[in-house]
C-alpha cells in the first residue's frame, strides 16, 4: 500500500512507496489509513450504502455499528496521539443532518482509548459543495482553504488523529491537515471507516 494515502497496490507482493497520486500531490498528513475498501464504481456494497444512508438520509441510528466497525478494525494506535480531531461540517450542513458523522464516528474510539476529542478547535470556514459530486480537481478547488484552526493554543505541539467517513480523493482530509500543521501541530495523521478505491 501507499506510505501516505494508504491506497492499496494492484499486486500483493509490491513493497510499500507512493503512489502517483501522492507523487504527482504530496500529502501534508503524515499517513492516512482505512478499516475497510470498497470500489467507487459498486452501487451495492453495504459499507458504502450504509455510508451514504449514514450522511445523506440521514440515518443517525447507523452511528453506532459504523462506529463498532471503526473501534474494531482501527490500523492506528490511537493511544499515541494526544487528540482525536473529527472533521468539522459547516453549520449549514450540521442544521440539515442534525449531526456530525466524523464525531459520532469518534465518540466511541475516543471512550474505548481514552485519547481526547478536541471538537471545537478546527472549524470549516465556509459551506461547500457536496464532494460527492465532484471530480478529483473539483474537490481540491471545493475545499480548498475551507478550515482554519481557532483554537492554536490546543493543537500546538500535539500529535493529532483527524477522524473521518470516507477517504477518496484526500482532499478534504489534506487541507484540514494543513490548517492543523499550521496552527503548530506535531504530526497529523488520518483515520477513515472506509477508503474509496476509483475502479
Amino acid at each position: 500500500m501507499c506510505v501516505s494515502c494508504g491506497v492499496p497496490f494492484a499486486a500483493a507482493g509490491d513493497v510499500e512507496h507512493h503512489c502517483e497520486a501522492c507523487l504527482r500531490h504530496p500529502r501534508p498528513f503524515r499517513q492516512a489509513r482505512a478499516c475497510a475498501l470498497y470500489e467507487t464504481g459498486v452501487d451495492d456494497h453495504p459499507l458504502k450504502t450504509a455510508l451514504h444512508r449514514y450522511k445523506y438520509r440521514p440515518e443517525a441510528s447507523l452511528a453506532r455499528p459504523l462506529a463498532g466497525i471503526l473501534t474494531t478494525r482501527c490500523p492506528l494506535p490511537v493511544h499515541a496521539y494526544d487528540r482525536i480531531v473529527p472533521v468539522p461540517l459547516h453549520t449549514e450542513r450540521l442544521r440539515w443532518r442534525g449531526f456530525n458523522q466524523a464525531l459520532l464516528l469518534a465518540r466511541p474510539l475516543s471512550k474505548q482509548t481514552g485519547t481526547p476529542i478536541d471538537a471545537h478547535s478546527l472549524r470549516r470556514l465556509r459551506a461547500t459543495r457536496p464532494q460527492v459530486e465532484l471530480s478529483g480537481t473539483e474537490r481540491r478547488d471545493n475545499v480548498a482553504r475551507a478550515f482554519v484552526v481557532e483554537r492554536p493554543c490546543a493543537i500546538r505541539g500535539r500529535r493529532i488523529l483527524l477522524v473521518d467517513d470516507v477517504y477518496t480523493t484526500g482532499s478534504t482530509v489534506a487541507d484540514c491537515s494543513r490548517a492543523l500543521l499550521a496552527a503548530g501541530a506535531r504530526v497529523v495523521d488520518v483515520l477513515v471507516l472506509a477508503r474509496a478505491v476509483i475502479a
